[in-house]
């Protein structure tokens, strides 16, 4: 674990994703980001590939294909 931010009820779990990731220096790589399915949304995914990272975030239980 290198980051962690504590949220309130009025915050989305998703949406710091981002900045979470961009707390990390950029000389660290990160191998993989893994999120329970709240994460499974396309900004995750795509600040999770921004980062070179492996997503290991399950489908949220309402996914399409």
């Amino acid at each position: 674990m290198r980051v962690v931010q504590i949220t309130g009820s009025n915050t989305g779990d998703a949406p710091i994703l981002p900045e979470l990731l961009n707390q990390i220096p950029s000389d660290q790589d990160i191998d993989s980001v893994t999120a329970d399915g709240a994460y499974d949304t396309r900004k995750c995914h795509e600040a999770i590939a921004a980062s070179a990272a492996r997503a290991v975030v399950p489908p949220r239980k309402n996914a399409k294909p």
